[in-house]
């Protein structure tokens, strides 16, 4: 039978199914806002674009920009959180510590990069449109992020025991959102592909989660019972 989950692993493990749900979700509002606002990109590496092209709805959309930046913000949030919980499905705590220490290079990154835009669009917005953005930054933030990401998942996926389905799809969804990662350095129009093996991810460890503290409300009870 197995034994109930003790309360702090409890909360972590909620608070790994939310964090996880709520990636999900800003997952999905990120493909809608592609379709609503597909000028608006929050990094230069995203496809292959022409500076002006990149610049223009900073300097002319800055309300669709931050409305992205938002979104985004609340997205490092939630997946910080999730890798958080992670570690308490690893068959490693130094696997588990390594990917969680990377995705928040990644998140911190990321909150760097919505700075300099978030700066840049409201600037645009209360005067004249500035005419140099600090595109050298940006794209060093990016390509950094990216490199943290995808370690952050790739440990994770070394961290993760394949003792279930579920597991194992979440290990194979990992590894590909690594492979794709590094397929979009080199080919960045593949960067948009992305969004699916991070839904996947997403996905899974919200029914991993879920099924642990569903396990264990049915282990107390099966005790409480027995006692």
């Amino acid at each position: 039978m197995t034994a109930p989950l003790t309360p702090s692993a409890r909360a972590l493990h909620r608070a790994g199914l939310i964090g996880a749900l709520v990636s999900f979700a800003c997952a999905v509002a990120f493909q809608l806002l592609s379709t609503v606002h597909a000028d608006v990109h929050l990094q230069p590496t995203d496809v292959p674009l022409p500076r002006a092209a990149f610049l223009e709805p900073l300097d002319d959309s800055a309300d669709a920009v931050l409305l992205w930046m938002a979104f985004d913000a609340l997205f490092v949030i939630a997946y910080l959180t999730t890798f958080a919980a992670a570690r308490a499905l690893a068959v490693s705590r130094l696997l588990g510590t390594l990917s969680f220490g990377a995705m928040i290079t990644a998140g911190a990154l990321d909150m760097v990069e919505n700075a300099v835009l978030a700066v840049h669009a409201a600037q645009a917005s209360v005067v004249e449109p500035v005419p140099v953005a600090p595109m050298t930054v940006l794209y060093v933030i990016a390509q950094l992020k990216t490199a943290a990401a995808a370690t952050g998942v790739a440990f994770l996926a070394l961290a993760l025991p394949a003792r279930t389905w579920s597991l194992r799809a979440a290990i194979v969804a990992a590894g590909a959102f690594v492979l794709v990662s590094v397929a979009g350095v080199a080919r960045p129009e593949l960067a948009t592909l992305e969004a699916l093996p991070i839904l996947l991810l997403m996905g899974l460890l919200a029914g991993v989660f879920a099924r642990r503290l569903r396990a264990s409300a049915r282990a107390s009870v099966t005790m409480a019972e027995v006692a």
